[in-house]
């Protein structure tokens, strides 16, 4: 242990080109953002179907990503102790990316009866990678990007990803559009060869962070695993937001397969419709209001963005209720407008644990509330995976009943727990407890005054401009005459 307490993490980093680790980490998550994308897709839900996944399992996979946060506090621990945390992040982001190329040859390397455990196993095994790798990265992020332009910062990150992602949205539905109708086995090649390439991807986004150097730390080697966790659990503030986060993943952790399926099966639309609806209006309606979110975190603080964000989405999983083959828009509308708050609570959530997870005196012992917030999510996410799929798997595909006059199948019933839970969410946002933010009615005068004021220009430009015209009307009669 002795060699990895004198690791080449104490000397002295390399000076910050803040200008150029700002462009790479914005760069870098275009890369990650097509793999993010295309891999939590439609296509995802229609691999599983091609490898046979049964009903039950589906809430287990959406919530698989999630388990592997028990790496979380073991690494967390050794980032605080010994270092090598740009290190950590590289080799554990590159390696469980590239595991969905072993993901991608599931169908052709192994018999029909492995397939859809083996691609269980597969996602667990991403996931455990994907937990060692978040302590390291976001810490890091905290470090290298300074807290006064976070909010505005990061909100421009999450647009660029966000319209990548469209993108590479589109572009798999055309594909898998153009593959179902020529049969499974073209539709499985099409799926395999989506996921190979973003892998590829994947890794790429890290390769790109290579030149970085890693700043504002060092390693403790005094400290231990009570020391390390004492802290954050002794915080009031950060015990509420852990029951926040775990309640808003028990409602979320099942939901994003089932919406899919309901989507798909019930109203019958195609793959390209399908994702359109789950996953490119959404997101082009976050991708245009997170920015608007990131001034106000940098200008209000995370507290209040995240209760009227919380407010703002309980509403959301219930409306698909009210999504139907008849009439399907009204609903979707009320499904967008929770999008919307889903963006702020989002950005009031990411900045809320970079500060906590900044270094401190060179320490990096922050990424403590990183890891304690990942398996508190994780463990919420878990639950709500058997949760979702023992509902679904109680009620079957058959099941059907009414709620209020709508027809209600088991995708509604799993809809309307995912609506009850928010509602328990929500007090533990104002039990929240941050220095120097404003009150959440603040957040609500700032969007109306936003609003009122873009309706201003919108109104009064055209006023100013044919009054300008009529002053210069004479003039240019006059040079005429002349």
């Amino acid at each position: 242990m002795a060699s990895l307490e004198t690791s080449r993490d104490a000397r002295p980093p390399r000076p910050l080109d803040l200008r150029d680790a700002m462009w790479r980490i914005m760069v870098a998550w275009m890369f990650g953002a097509a793999w993010m994308y295309t891999t939590t897709s439609v296509a995802l839900t229609k691999f599983a179907q091609c490898l046979g996944l049964p009903l039950f399992w589906y809430g287990v996979l959406g919530s698989l990503p999630l388990i592997g946060a028990v790496t979380a506090l073991p690494t967390s621990y050794f980032l605080a102790r010994y270092g090598y945390r740009k290190r950590v992040f590289l080799v554990a982001g590159m390696s469980y990316r590239a595991l969905w190329l072993l993901i991608a040859m599931i169908p052709w390397v192994l018999p029909n009866a492995w397939w859809w455990p083996a691609l269980l196993v597969l996602q667990a095994a991403s996931s455990l990678g994907a937990y060692v790798m978040s302590p390291a990265v976001l810490s890091w992020f905290a470090d290298v990007i300074p807290h006064r332009v976070r909010g505005r910062y990061f909100s421009r990150w999450s647009q660029g990803g966000q319209l990548v992602g469209l993108m590479a949205t589109l572009v798999v539905t055309h594909f898998l559009d153009w593959a179902e109708p020529r049969g499974q086995l073209v539709l499985l090649r099409t799926l395999s060869a989506t996921f190979a390439a973003a892998s590829l991807l994947g890794v790429a986004d890290f390769l790109w962070l290579l030149p970085i150097p890693d700043v504002g730390h060092r390693p403790d080697p005094q400290i231990t695993l009570v020391r390390l966790f004492r802290e954050p659990l002794a915080d009031r503030s950060f015990r509420c937001y852990l029951a926040f986060n775990a309640t808003r993943m028990l409602s979320l952790g099942y939901l994003g397969q089932y919406v899919y399926l309901y989507v798909s099966n019930e109203l019958g639309m195609s793959s390209q419709m399908t994702n359109m609806m789950v996953l490119v209006v959404p997101t082009l309606i976050s991708l245009l209001a997170i920015g608007m979110w990131g001034k106000l975190v940098d200008r209000l603080g995370c507290k209040p963005v995240l209760v009227i964000g919380t407010f703002g989405v309980i509403h959301g999983a219930v409306a698909w209720i009210l999504v139907t083959p008849e009439e399907p828009w009204l609903g979707y509308l009320a499904v967008l407008t929770s999008v919307v708050a889903w963006s702020g609570v989002d950005a009031a959530s990411f900045n809320l644990m970079l500060r906590l997870s900044a270094s401190h005196g060179g320490r990096r012992q922050g990424s403590a509330y990183l890891a304690l917030n990942s398996v508190a999510i994780a463990a919420a996410g878990a639950l709500s995976g058997v949760l979702g799929g023992t509902v679904a798997g109680w009620l079957g595909r058959d099941w059907h009943g009414a709620l209020l006059g709508l027809p209600l199948t088991y995708h509604g019933v799993l809809f309307i727990i995912s609506s009850a839970l928010r509602v328990l969410a929500l007090p533990w946002v104002f039990l929240l407890h941050e220095p120097g933010a404003s009150r959440p009615t603040a957040v609500v005068q700032y969007v109306l005054d936003a609003v009122q004021d873009r309706l201003l220009q919108v109104i009064l430009r055209p006023l100013d401009a044919m009054r300008q015209r009529g002053r210069e009307g004479p003039d240019d009669d006059t040079n005429d005459d002349t």
